[in-house]
């Protein structure tokens, strides 16, 4: 098969030909068809690429923040395998997903599509989804392999990050899925790690992922990603995505006969890609799909993810009557923008479940016209269900949010309401936490996240109690933006992102430094009440049984972390290790007044540190706590263990952090002289005149093909930003080939002023 290819056709293998597919070298070779599909397959036609909301009917699963929510590896392994059905009736082999980024910042735009803050539940989480698409025939790709944190000059910008905090927070999810479930592809992210772009990284891409995790799959360009194809193919990149329409034939090929690149490292990448498309033609399945049974899946594991956090008597609903005010209750967001948008059909909002269930149902959108109801609803004792949330342009692809505030009549109305009644339930839609202190003294509220098409069925079964919820917080609702640890340093205006908070991300730095939070990493109720008892650690193991002693059937997640020893608790200190880490969970399912047994293993890196002289990660020597609990602060039983190992203050030094960022390569705006192709439209335009002329004309032509559509617009938006972030070479293949290699040049050069300089010096002479 591979022996028959020309070097032209292993050259133009590198590059994929369409948006969607491998190259096919003229029926020689199996191809691999992708699409996107985290939470729902995305399967285009070639002519409609440039539209992500045009795409064939699919269901529409909770989003991945949603999901992730469940604490349950059987719901991720599930709803792998129903990916897969649509999958392989679409005739697509591989599913670009999961996304495997940690939640730095709440204001990521896209972190709707990510699991978790902890990189150890995002792994475990990521590797049962992961399980589920490849035990059914199909292949997963892992992404944004590494330091995607942000939406922000996403292609142009550096994570700046030391070795440890690289490899215990931000490649640990990867490392997990690697190791335990071998995904088919990975997809190298946009951005740059310490300077190096990660599609150019070697040190990522061959020495850590190939050799030291021994991944056997291929490496996938994210799209547009691919950046000097020589560079990259050098690093260990497998496939660059899209189609470039020739330019980076034409630069492997002369790359190849000046001796930058080896035939060696072509065959490499090529069988690397064709291994895996002739694996994934082999499993491939013709089938139809049952979609009603798809939506009934949607529905359970939507009503897994729904987190309730504040209970005061009011749920489940006992009243045979509710007033239902916000619009975010007749039109319900189910997922987020971009290119996971899943094109589904329409299914019952909460308005139209609740009557579906015999519920007299008041609704209205708006205060004024309700304030009747609400103050009968008061009188009555009938409970009244606020819907708020965050709108479509709040949070996408391919930008990030300003602030954690809701709308500011959401929050009017409320008020209103509450200046009338108390007895009040309040849902909040968004894919990430917001800023929730304005509920007052309501008595119930109630995180949904995007919970796919099945938002409104799941959510009137909890309403009324005919589902139980069950979902925990896979990350922590700050009280205020100001109090996140990375505030100082995320999505600054410059190319160089410092990750200055190092490991303490998340409940890690909140915990240690003993800052307040609005809801806690972990947690979540339930309509009835569980015990924990009889504790026993005998490493890894830990044991301990779980009574349910409400009057309702439910499920809880026990969560395991580890209390590690600190240097010390001077708050202006800074630590050099996370006071508590999560090191292992559960999810279980209990019917009224039962008990049961569980065993929970602790992660194989619990205990551990990076230390940057092995190169690894290390256990370190002292005394422990074994926490276990509904919450990090939620913390049932407890048991100390004495480790045996190093000193901590052998392996890092309090001072290895700054030292790190005293001497970091920061990488600064380029200035005129000094731009290239990798930089973008905003940068190039600051120092010319006729580039921003440019530049402007080409969003007027993607504003002329949206007309009609508010320039908030998630998918306008993301075009524009694509436009004006994306680096200049990115355009070549992300335009279909119509933007010419000769045309970036020229930008360029104006950009630099080059052609002035030629210009007064031919004068001169």
């Amino acid at each position: 098969m591979y022996e028959d290819l020309t070097t032209e056709e292993k050259i133009r293998l590198f590059e994929g030909q369409g948006s969607w597919n491998t190259f096919d070298a003229q029926g020689k070779v199996p191809v691999i068809t992708m699409s996107d599909g985290p939470h729902g397959l995305r399967k285009q036609k070639e002519s409609n690429v440039s539209n992500i909301n045009e795409s064939n009917l699919a269901t529409c699963f909770p989003t991945a923040s949603a999901i992730a929510s469940t604490w349950n590896v059987n719901v991720l392994e599930e709803m792998g395998k129903a990916l897969t059905l649509e999958a392989h009736s679409e005739d697509v082999n591989l599913i670009l997903g999961p996304g495997l980024n940690i939640k730095r910042s709440p204001l990521c735009g896209r972190n709707f599509e990510y699991y978790s803050e902890d990189p150890y539940l995002a792994g475990k989480l990521a590797s049962a989804f992961v399980n589920g698409i490849q035990e059914s025939g199909a292949g997963a790709c892992v992404k944004h392999f590494a330091c995607n944190n942000q939406e922000k000059r996403r292609q142009v910008s550096s994570s700046i990050i030391d070795e440890r905090t690289l490899h215990e927070i931000y490649l640990r999810a990867f490392e997990i899925v690697v190791k335990n479930s071998k995904p088919a592809a990975v997809m190298a992210s946009y951005n740059k790690i310490n300077g190096v772009y990660a599609c150019q990284n070697k040190m990522l891409l061959t020495e850590l992922l190939r050799k030291k995790w021994g991944y056997k799959g291929f490496v996938v360009s994210d799209w547009g990603a691919c950046i000097n194809p020589s560079k990259c193919l050098k690093a260990g990149l497998d496939l660059a995505m899209p189609d470039s329409h020739g330019y980076f034939s034409k630069q492997l090929t002369k790359a190849l006969e000046d001796g930058e690149i080896t035939e060696k490292e072509l065959d490499n990448a090529n069988k690397n890609v064709l291994t895996t498309a002739k694996k994934l033609n082999e499993s491939h399945i013709d089938l139809k799909v049952d979609y009603i049974q798809q939506h009934e899946t949607a529905v359970k594991l939507a009503e897994e993810s729904i987190v309730l956090l504040r209970n005061r008597g009011i749920l489940p609903v006992k009243s045979d009557r509710v007033v239902i005010i916000g619009e975010f209750a007749m039109n319900m967001r189910i997922q987020g923008a971009g290119s996971s948008h899943v094109n589904s059909k329409e299914y019952p909002n909460v308005i139209q479940a609740l009557k579906n269930m015999g519920v007299d149902v008041f609704y209205e959108p708006d205060i004024h016209n309700a304030v009747n109801q609400v103050r009968l609803a008061a009188y009555k004792n009938i409970p009244v269900l606020f819907f708020c949330g965050l709108m479509d342009e709040a949070e996408g692809e391919g930008f990030d949010r300003k602030d954690l505030k809701l709308p500011k009549e959401q929050i009017k109305i409320l008020k209103q309401i509450c200046e009338i009644t108390d007895n009040v339930v309040v849902f909040n839609t968004s894919g990430s936490p917001v800023d929730l202190s304005f509920i007052g003294k309501v008595k119930g509220l109630v995180q949904l996240y995007l919970c796919g098409e099945a938002a409104g069925e799941a959510c009137a079964n909890i309403i009324m109690g005919k589902a139980n919820p069950s979902g925990h917080l896979a990350e922590t609702f700050p009280l205020k933006i100001e109090d996140t640890p990375c505030y100082e340093n995320f999505a600054p205006d410059s190319n160089s992102v410092p990750y200055k908070e190092g490991v303490f991300t998340g409940y890690r730095y909140y915990e240690t430094y003993k800052v307040p939070v609005a809801y806690e990493f972990g947690k979540g109720l339930s309509y009835t009440k569980f015990e924990y008892s009889d504790l026993k650690v005998k490493l890894p193991k830990v044991s301990f049984k779980i009574t349910n002693t409400g009057n309702y059937d439910g499920a809880e997640v026990p969560q395991v972390y580890i209390q590690n020893p600190q240097i010390t608790d001077v708050r202006p200190v800074k630590q050099i290790r996370p006071l508590k880490e999560l090191a292992g969970f559960d999810k279980v399912f209990l019917k009224a007044g039962e008990t049961k047994a569980v065993e929970i293993t602790l992660d194989d890196k619990a205990f551990c540190v990076w230390d940057t002289s092995k190169h690894d990660f290390v256990k370190i020597g002292g005394e422990y706590s074994i926490l276990v609990g509904s919450s990090v602060k939620d913390i049932r039983l407890q048991e100390e263990v004495k480790i045996t190992g190093p000193e901590i203050t052998d392996i890092i030094s309090k001072d290895e952090l700054k030292d790190f960022f005293a001497t970091a390569a920061y990488e600064d705006i380029h200035k005129s002289g000094e731009f290239t192709s990798e930089d973008n439209f905003i940068d190039l335009s600051k120092a010319s005149l006729l580039v921003r002329i440019i530049k402007n004309f080409f969003c007027m032509i993607v504003r002329f093909k949206n007309r009609g559509k508010s320039r908030r617009d998630p998918s306008v938006v993301i075009a524009l930003n694509g436009i004006k972030e994306n680096p200049l070479e990115s355009l070549i293949s992300m335009s279909g080939g119509k933007v010419k290699p000769g045309f970036i040049r020229f930008l360029v050069n104006v950009a630099n002023k080059t052609y002035i300089k030629k210009f007064t010096g031919f004068f001169k002479k």
